[in-house]
């Protein structure tokens, strides 16, 4: 599938707005209802939108969210499925990504307070099918650039 203006700029638009009507979306690029409905579509089947969700406001609610870096003592594929599985079983470690450099994954914990956070972490850390060598943890102060969307126009250059 070709991503080309139109499908550029409907993405642009419902990565910051997926509520928006199809009626509003066609008007802001520039097509028609149906063309701008097929469109959205195609860029849902071809998985160029994974899904919709709503982004919850962590300020109304009592939290902390914490980063923590993770090294593991090996870093050969039944470690990290051991350690992916200790992961998923903590809802409160709400995103992972494996990292190059000095620290193998990267979490993101949000828990109602540090008292819960150290708690998860102390059990992680002594869970031995995570096998986790070294953790550092970083508390989130301010969100001082939320996320706002992928710049679009930029990974799609050619």
């Amino acid at each position: 599938m070709k991503i080309d203006r139109h499908n550029l700029k409907i993405l642009e638009v419902l990565q910051t707005n997926a509520r928006i009507s199809n009626l509003n979306l066609a008007d802001q690029i520039g097509l028609s209802e149906s063309a701008c409905l097929a469109r959205v579509k195609k860029l849902t089947s071809e998985k160029f939108i994974r899904e919709y969700q709503a982004e919850v406001n962590l300020d109304k609610v009592r939290h902390a969210e914490f980063y923590v870096n993770v090294a593991l003592k090996r870093q050969d594929a039944r470690t990290s499925e051991s350690f992916r599985r200790a992961i998923n079983k903590i809802e409160q470690i709400v995103s992972c990504v494996k990292m190059s450099g000095e620290f193998d994954y990267m979490l993101r914990f949000v828990c109602p307070d540090a008292g819960d956070f150290n708690r998860v972490s102390e059990q992680l850390l002594a869970d031995e099918d995570a096998a986790i060598t070294r953790m550092t943890s970083h508390l989130v102060i301010e969100k001082t650039k939320p996320f706002n969307g992928y710049p679009l126009e930029l990974l799609f250059q050619e």
